[in-house]
């Protein structure tokens, strides 16, 4: 009995730090030589990207109760599609996917069974297209 008690307080506190650990918001930051470190996120579009890796930079130097601060950021747009269409049909989702479900939930059966429609094509549009933005930040924490 002594066994599985031993091993009861073991594994909650495995649990308890795997929950802590696992918390962290900045899961793509790489600590860098020199104090310099990087985050590299992948986006639907530029600014988006940008607020990621600023929010997990600043996360991660908050961990050493320090401010981020960038020392470059560059972002490349690496779609299949030319980066226009991409845009327009991201656009054109993403109203599908807000657009759709308000039909549904205000029309008759008709109109809801095309808002649901809608609904659902923008998602997978959206899904499809992917995120093909990449934004590269480096930053210090100071």
């Amino acid at each position: 009995m002594k066994n599985y008690s031993a091993f009861k307080i073991s594994f909650s506190s495995l649990s308890l730090s795997l929950v802590l650990f696992s918390c962290a918001h900045y899961p793509d930051v790489r600590p860098g030589a020199n104090g310099v470190h990087s985050v590299i996120v992948k986006a639907d579009d530029v600014n988006e990207g940008s607020r990621n890796a600023l929010s997990q930079a600043s996360d991660y130097c908050e961990t050493k109760k320090k401010e981020a601060v960038i020392v470059s950021e560059n972002s490349k747009y690496s779609g299949s599609m030319d980066e226009g269409s991409y845009k327009t049909a991201k656009k054109i989702s993403k109203a599908a996917k807000t657009i759709g479900p308000a039909v549904w939930g205000v029309g008759g059966k008709t109109e809801s069974s095309a808002g649901g429609t809608v609904g659902v094509a923008g998602a997978a549009g959206d899904e499809i297209l992917g995120d093909e933005y990449s934004v590269e930040m480096k930053f210090s924490c100071q």
